[in-house]
C-alpha cells in the first residue's frame, strides 16, 4: 500500500468517526449546517473575480514613443 493510500484511509476513518459521534449525540443537523457553511465559503472564494494576481493585469494599450533629437533638444514622437 502506498503512503498516499494510507493517508486517505486514515482520513476516511477520521471522518466516519466524527459523523458517528455527531449521530450518537443527535446533532447531525448541526454537522450538516457546518458542512454547508464550509461549502458556501469555498464557492464564494472560488469566484472568478478573485482569480489571478493584480500584478499580472493587462494594462491599456499606450502607443510607443520615440525620442528624436531636433535642434539640440529631444522631442518625443508617437510611433504608429
Amino acid at each position: 500500500m502506498h503512503k498516499a493510500e494510507m493517508n486517505l484511509d486514515n482520513l476516511f476513518k477520521w471522518i466516519t468517526s466524527i459523523v458517528l459521534c455527531f449521530a450518537a449525540a443527535g446533532q447531525l443537523d448541526r454537522l450538516q449546517f457546518w458542512i454547508w457553511q464550509a461549502e458556501a465559503k469555498v464557492v464564494y472564494a472560488s469566484r472568478t473575480e478573485t482569480w489571478g494576481s493584480p500584478r499580472f493585469k493587462f494594462h491599456e494599450y499606450q502607443p510607443k514613443k520615440s525620442s528624436q533629437r531636433i535642434g539640440g533638444a529631444y522631442q518625443e514622437k508617437q510611433i504608429k
